[in-house]
């Protein structure tokens, strides 16, 4: 059996938290000059120029892509005959740390979230989730979220019988309702199924999915576009100031659930979609 130490993650870790915060993934900037092509609106044009500009800028100078740094999540996938030897948490916490000192991130979370509100001023504690992959191989991801994109996510307990029509319609309503105020063009990650807590885990794993590769699935493909197109007649446009492309990619991830439930939770992100898995 492999066994990996947590000491050996944390600098993986923050490598990677300092790269999210600085290079836009090449999947989305290829999805964003996509959405340009298709863009009507010659205002909206400009407004992905200068979203891919800053993109250039912040990758050229190592400057963070926007000053909502966010709250950092790690995901960590064992696969098979491996095992985690430390104290994950913990050496998370201080990569976080580290990079947040080297990169000058702002710092975003803060401690006693009803009393206090006192900022931890160095983004610790990041979120950490293990996962297990039977068979499968272990990867190392990290993903920072700012808080207008996590502010607009959502989930709903639809009716067992909502089916797709139902699920369609709450991911639409919700980007209706936030599309405007989440830096459009937007990235949306669906969780379907599981149970109240596990829709939004699967919904925020789902964000990690290229967008340049389609689902291996041709029905899940086939409702994943469905869903750009649906968002995309909302008409909000890039930076919401009207236009055609109001949302560059749809991820869905699902779970079984139990038969008189169907959990729905979207994870919204804006167009500095900063994440980036690793093979471990």
């Amino acid at each position: 059996m492999k066994t990996i130490r947590a000491s050996d993650l944390g600098p993986q870790i923050e490598s990677l938290c300092l790269e999210v915060s600085t290079v836009l993934p090449q999947d989305v900037l290829e999805a964003l000059s996509r959405a340009r092509e298709n863009e009507s609106s010659e205002s909206a044009q400009k407004v992905i120029d200068l979203i891919v500009q800053n993109a250039g800028v912040a990758r050229e100078l190592g400057v963070p892509l926007c000053q909502d740094t966010g709250v950092f999540t790690i995901f960590f996938t064992l696969g098979g005959d491996v095992c985690l030897e430390g104290d994950l948490e913990g050496e998370a916490a201080r990569a976080v740390a580290r990079a947040s000192a080297r990169g000058a991130l702002r710092p975003s979370v803060v401690a006693g979230p009803v009393d206090g509100r006192v900022n931890t001023m160095d983004n610790t504690p990041p979120l950490v989730e293990v996962d297990v992959a039977f068979g499968g191989q272990s990867t190392l991801a990290v993903m920072a979220k700012g808080g207008g994109c996590e502010n607009a996510s959502r989930l709903s307990m639809l009716p067992a019988g909502a089916g797709w029509p139902g699920v369609l319609r709450f991911v639409r309503d919700v980007a209706a309702e936030v599309g405007a105020r989440t830096c459009p063009p937007l990235v949306l990650g669906v969780g379907i199924g599981g149970s109240f807590d596990r829709a939004p885990k699967l919904a925020k794993k789902a964000l990690l999915e290229p967008l340049d590769r389609e689902n291996p699935d041709p029905v899940t493909a086939a409702r994943e576009r469905e869903i750009i197109d649906e968002v995309n007649r909302l008409g909000f446009g890039p930076g919401a100031l009207g236009g055609t492309v109001t949302c560059i990619g749809a991820r869905i991830a699902s779970a079984p659930c139990h038969m008189a439930t169907l959990p729905v939770a979207v994870s919204v992100s804006c167009h500095s979609l900063r994440r980036k898995v690793i093979p471990i």
